[in-house]
């Protein structure tokens, strides 16, 4: 037989004819004698059978001599390797000759200095092998006479051949980790080791790693794309985690691979499959590792005979109806510190005065270029912007023409999957006027630090178990600075002290690569229980007083009293509530957000909750109104703008000029084509009954997931719409009949603003 192949660390070269093989018996029969260059290393320089050689079943083939041979590169501890009261096959544990059923095999073994042999027809019927798969493992533990081990210790070396043409399955060996292991790293590979090389190219599109704990299920990254790579010669395919996502915390991970289907046809074609170098398709071996689940069975044939569905064993299942194989594992969890602390911190003081070209409101103006370049907005995994500046310009010039507004160019950027941003209100002014990006990267449950002019990721805050959504609280004078992390699975808020962070602004918060997590304290957090399944939080900036969560699963709200950390009330609301914001009457007298409710058996076309605050006898749900409401997911609250620098003679007042007013929200009812102006009524003499009011109702375009108005020119009360169901945004007058002025952006999601809050 003349179908050599020649793959490992092993091989010197590529031998195809008889000649070849006598040239390579040759090099053997002289390694005993050669003088070794560096006795302190120890590898395999040479395997007979070659790798994946199909030979004859006494092993006469030319150069293999009736033995499996294996040379070193220095001279062996035999001890290693020979252990005589083995009477099987006098090999230690540290050395496996096995067919593919993994049943160890006789034989007989020799050191010869630097070369090991082993004779597998001793013990064999009449010295020949059965057709078959066999494998050769050395650990990596075997050492030579130096003491050094195999491969410094860092991996076994293993070899396979056939007796016969390969016709068999590759068998799964081992995985790593384990079937249903319990705290796996965050960033720990996935090593699959088969009997024999598996081919590079067959695991491209029939392996798969998943985050099983979401719905539907969403893919893990990998490094450099896909993340799977083949190792030791094909023995082993690995799967290495991106390394600026990882696995997330507290999380099951499976892996899918994609095998032989065991039960009869179904009319479909038998998919592609994970293959051995010869084409031979993975699938469920004979072998006695495989455990039939006898809770899952359907009958096939006449008398009907049980057919199992799944087969268990020690390295996953494997599901005989569509030839998946699946391994699965957790991953570990980060618990947040109990100590409840006062967020924010008392020493920072902004620089005085800020040097920076823009107005000193903590605040954006419409004169900051370097930031205000109009709408931020989320796609399903990238953020971009909506430049209204030449909108604006024409504007200025008495002419409204919508068709002006453009998207930024090389947008969106990739950022993993983002669900929620808030921007930070505080300056940069000596690294180049910018502020800081928080956005919520669901893919490696972390928030991202991201650079306001490049969308550059500077960092990551980890340590959350499914974060949805962020909020920052600020006080008067930016003295007190506090991000709020809503955490989905671990049903609570984490108050991250910025303060701690970002001490002087000039560059930072940041870390040495975007791959790596932002180094606060566990001091700098604080956990506070919320209702179920926090989705979204709002804060009211103004006066540091209260957060509010949407909490999706039990149909409730949580205030949060900021200044003490700590939850006050949870309230309930209408079905299944998404998200918040908060406006702002008297300047503060009064607390009042609209919370939109998806939807449920109660309102099945969602509904919108008004939570109000007047004093601690009157905190809670005051109504819930369902008028012109369809299956909302986003609102927004207008606000009269609060120059909040203690610098500026207008501190503490709010803005005279403009036509924008306070008391309205805009409700994308995402389950139609509409946007709901919301306005607030007050009747009777002491305000006895506060409730909604539909000022109008918008048709804007399919499924509008986002409904705002530009907080870059707060002035103009111009209507900016995400439409998720056309893949467009769009601009138009509010108070017109006139639809929306639209341009594409695939998958656009959400809009936000430096005036979100």
């Amino acid at each position: 037989m003349n179908r050599f192949l020649v793959a490992s660390g092993a091989a010197l070269a590529v031998i195809g004819t008889s000649a070849g093989a006598a040239l390579l018996g040759a090099a053997d029969a002289s390694a005993g004698s050669r003088a070794f260059s560096n006795e302190s290393d120890l590898v395999v320089t040479l395997v007979t059978p070659t790798l994946n050689q199909e030979v004859l079943p006494d092993l006469s083939d030319p150069g293999v001599n009736n033995v499996i041979t294996v040379r070193f590169s220095s001279v062996l501890r035999a001890s290693d390797f020979i252990d005589n009261k083995n009477i099987l096959n006098k090999l230690t544990p540290k050395v496996e000759f096995i067919d593919s059923a993994f049943q160890r095999l006789p034989g007989n073994p020799t050191i010869t200095r630097n070369v090991f042999r082993f004779d597998p027809r001793f013990g064999a019927p009449n010295g020949l092998l059965t057709p078959g798969q066999y494998t050769l493992t050395v650990k990596s533990s075997v050492r030579n006479s130096k003491g050094n081990l195999l491969n410094a210790g860092g991996r076994d070396f293993s070899t396979t051949f056939s007796v016969g043409t390969d016709v068999f399955a590759p068998v799964l060996r081992k995985v790593t980790p384990s079937s249903n292991q319990q705290n796996v790293g965050l960033n720990q590979p996935i090593v699959l080791t088969f009997n024999e090389p598996i081919s590079a190219q067959s695991i491209v599109s029939t392996i798969q790693v998943q985050n099983a704990s979401t719905n539907p299920v969403s893919l893990i990254p990998g490094k450099g794309g896909t993340g799977l790579t083949t190792e030791r010669d094909g023995f082993d395919v690995v799967f290495t985690p991106d390394p600026c996502f990882g696995y997330p915390p507290r999380t099951t991970i499976q892996l899918l691979m994609q095998g032989v289907a065991g039960l009869p046809p179904t009319g479909f074609a038998q998919p592609a499959t994970v293959t051995d170098v010869f084409g031979n398709q993975f699938r469920r071996d004979p072998g006695l590792q495989w455990t039939a689940d006898t809770t899952q069975t359907v009958l096939y044939g006449t008398p009907p005979v049980p057919t199992f569905f799944v087969y268990n064993s020690p390295n996953g299942d494997y599901f005989e109806t569509n030839g998946i194989y699946r391994l699965a594992f957790t991953t570990k969890g980060i618990t947040p510190p109990p100590t409840l602390i006062a967020p924010g911190s008392s020493h920072f003081n902004p620089p005085i005065p800020y040097s920076s070209p823009c107005t000193s409101s903590c605040f954006l103006s419409p004169s900051c270029k370097a930031i205000g370049s109009g709408l931020y907005y989320f796609t399903g995994n990238g953020i971009g912007q909506v430049d209204l500046r030449p909108f604006f310009a024409r504007l200025q010039q008495g002419i409204t023409d919508f068709s002006l507004f453009t998207t930024i160019a090389n947008a969106p950027v990739r950022m993993g999957r983002p669900s929620g941003m808030i921007v930070d209100p505080r300056y940069d002014g000596n690294n180049g006027f910018h502020t800081f990006l928080y956005v919520v990267d669901q893919r490696s449950a972390t928030v991202l630090v991201v650079d306001s002019r490049t969308f550059k990721v500077l960092g990551r805050f980890p340590g959350f178990s499914q974060p949805t959504d962020v909020a920052i609280p600020c006080d008067f004078g930016l003295r007190n600075t506090t991000l709020a992390v809503t955490d989905f699975a671990a049903n609570n808020v984490q108050f991250i002290d910025l303060q701690q962070i970002t001490v002087n602004l000039n560059g930072q918060p940041g870390a040495p690569s975007p791959c790596d997590a932002i180094r606060d304290t566990p001091r700098n957090r604080t956990s506070i229980a919320t209702g179920a399944g926090p989705r979204t939080i709002t804060s009211d900036s103004f006066i540091l007083n209260r957060c509010l969560t949407t909490n999706s699963l039990d149909s409730s709200v949580t205030v949060i009293d900021v200044k003490q950390s700590k939850a006050v009330n949870t309230h309930k609301t209408g079905s299944n509530p998404v998200d918040a914001d908060f406006t702002m009457i008297g300047f503060g007298a009064l607390d009042m957000a609209a919370v939109v409710n998806q939807g449920g058996v109660q309102d099945p076309n969602g509904s919108v909750s008004m939570y109000l605050r007047v004093n601690a006898s009157r905190d809670g749900i005051e109504s819930t109104l369902t008028d012109g409401v369809k299956n909302p997911t986003a609102v927004f609250a207008v606000q009269q703008w609060v120059d909040c620098n203690p610098l500026s003679p207008r501190y503490g007042y709010a803005l005279s000029t403009g036509t924008v007013g306070a008391n309205q929200w805009f409700v994308a009812n995402t389950g139609g084509d509409t946007v709901l102006d919301l306005r607030v009524s007050i009747q009777g003499v002491f305000g006895q009954l506060i409730s909604f009011t539909p000022a109008s109702t918008r048709k804007v375009g399919l499924n509008p997931t986002s409904a705002m108005y530009d907080g870059f020119n707060p002035t103009a009360p111009y209507l900016w719409v995400a439409l998720g169901g056309l893949g467009q945004v769009g601009g138009m007058e509010p108070t017109r009949v006139l639809p929306p002025v639209t341009k594409s952006v695939p998958g656009v999601r959400r809009f936000f603003t430096a005036f979100t809050h």
